[in-house]
């Protein structure tokens, strides 16, 4: 195990050549990923965690606030302070996604020794679905991998390596917790080290730190670090019943971000494996993927990032120098046909929720998210019809875009914006009664109120206007809400006496 991670540097035939080749596949992420990326604010967890950052939102034990990403993106936004916050968080992704794709190079020239495997792994890792997609807008993944892979270059037996390696391991996962599926193996080699252990610790303060001071949520104005916020995640998002289903996407993304010329180079990797040092790799990945059989589709073409990287790094694949470029067009074109396949077919919605001005195929399977625009026209329509002084209910994924346009660009201050309104409904025994009570109460107190949207399994909108007397007037993209006298109590129906 000593010769496995004895060295920091990156060893190389030269060093002009060693220190080159990963700066050179550091610009190539640099020029995709930038290329790529959104330019205005994106759906759902995209403007959350911008507005975390803005705070920023530290310490938080809660699994889904990520304050390590708070942190660093915060002290990113004062780098970038000439560009918009919502510009800033997509480039930060996109670098994070460059560098990732240099340090995996790194790693696995550090641990074979041999260029082509290395150049095979970091094309692989440039050209994979879920990291282009990830380091085209505001997202945790990619500088969370960012940080894990480094924790792996620095693994060694020296006191200020294995310090470095446990403090990058710590805040990588207080960037997103499951980076621990790539740095797991290692931390476990080292596990007799008090230097990477206290390290690590160190790195993971974002976290731990919660158990003493956890402010409100910048976006709910809840305060949900506490231990109850972990069962929720396991409740909400994992669930054996969909065991079959969710190993058929597994197995799908997994295609998805392999390609065919990436098989191969599996196949190629996995038949000269000679590293028995990769196996305990291996075995945290193929964990972590019966893991993500369970849990929610809609995340997993993000999740599955760990589970691709890890695979990488474990096998170490190996094309010619032909095959891997042609991996990167060839991956680039899957990209753009299957969607455009799909879409020709009518079979754009992938059956999961149309948003405004959205092509689910285009928006999940291209990774390419400088020309989306939907979610900024959508802000920019509903904030300017909504009536002065209106309260506007929405569930989290137009409700974080209308909540970051209005904090980033100074509109419409008389709107209050309730972000997760129809969400908190949802929870209760009766959504529908629970959204026409907050209606009532609303207009009760003098508020005209605004539905952010009429998606029948959210904002249930047959039952408000046969049940609570409701109407539902178009105002924008959303839709005002008019006779909400009634809204209090159910309509009762007529007698047959």
């Amino acid at each position: 195990m000593a010769a496995y991670g004895s060295r920091l540097s990156v060893p190389a035939e030269t060093p002009t050549k060693g220190a080159l080749r990963p700066i050179l596949w550091f610009l190539a992420g640099l020029g995709t990923y930038g290329l790529s990326a959104a330019h205005g604010p994106m759906w759902a967890d995209s403007s959350k965690l911008t507005i975390y950052a803005l705070t920023p939102y530290v310490p938080s034990l809660n699994p889904g606030d990520h304050p390590g990403w708070s942190l660093i993106a915060n002290l990113w936004f004062h780098l970038l302070a000439w560009v918009s916050p919502i510009r800033a968080a997509h480039l930060l992704s996109a670098c994070a996604g460059a560098a990732a794709v240099a340090l995996i190079w790194m790693v696995v020239f550090k641990q074979t020794r041999s260029a082509a495997r290395a150049h095979t792994t970091a094309a692989m890792l440039l050209a994979a679905h879920a990291m282009w997609w990830s380091s085209s807008l505001a997202e945790t993944y990619a500088p969370a991998l960012a940080l894990a892979l480094a924790s792996l270059l620095f693994e060694g037996e020296r006191t200020f390596q294995s310090a470095t390696s446990g403090v990058f391991a710590g805040f990588a996962a207080a960037v997103h917790p499951l980076s621990l599926v790539v740095t797991f193996p290692a931390l476990v080699r080292q596990r007799r080290s008090v230097s990477l252990w206290t390290a690590f610790v160190v790195g993971l303060s974002p976290v731990w730190l919660g158990l003493f001071q956890t402010m409100p949520d910048p976006l709910t104005g809840h305060v949900s670090g506490h231990a109850a916020s972990w069962g929720w995640h396991v409740h909400a998002f994992l669930d054996p019943g969909r065991a079959v289903q969710g190993c058929g996407i597994v197995v799908a993304l997994l295609l998805l971000n392999v390609g065919p010329l990436g098989l191969w180079g599996l196949a190629s990797g996995i038949r000269h494996l000679a590293r028995p040092a990769s196996r305990p790799e291996l075995a945290v990945a193929v964990v972590y993927a019966a893991v993500l059989c369970l849990y929610a589709p809609f995340r997993l073409h993000l999740m599955v990032l760990f589970f691709v990287a890890a695979l990488l790094i474990a096998v170490a694949p190996h094309l010619p120098r032909r095959g891997w470029i042609a991996h990167i067009f060839i991956q680039a074109a899957i990209y753009v046909l299957v969607p455009l396949v799909l879409t020709a077919a009518g079979h754009d919605s992938l059956g999961v929720r149309r948003l405004s001005d959205r092509n689910n195929a285009w928006y999940f399977l291209c990774p390419v998210k400088a020309a989306e625009h939907g979610p900024a026209r959508y802000a920019a329509a509903l904030l300017s019809a909504a009536p002065h002084g209106a309260v506007i209910l929405a569930d989290f994924n137009p409700g974080a875009v209308l909540a970051l346009v209005q904090r980033v660009e100074h509109v419409r201050p008389d709107l209050h914006i309730v972000p997760t309104a129809v969400d908190d409904a949802n929870g209760s025994s009766d959504p529908a009664q629970a959204l026409a009570a907050q209606i009532a109460s609303l207009s009760t107190a003098g508020h005209a109120v605004v539905l952010a949207g009429r998606w029948a399994p959210y904002y249930h909108p047959r039952e408000l206007e046969r049940r609570f007397g409701v109407s539902l007037v178009p105002c924008g993209p959303g839709w005002q809400v008019t006779g909400p006298q009634r809204a209090a109590t159910p309509r009762q129906p007529p007698s047959r006496g």
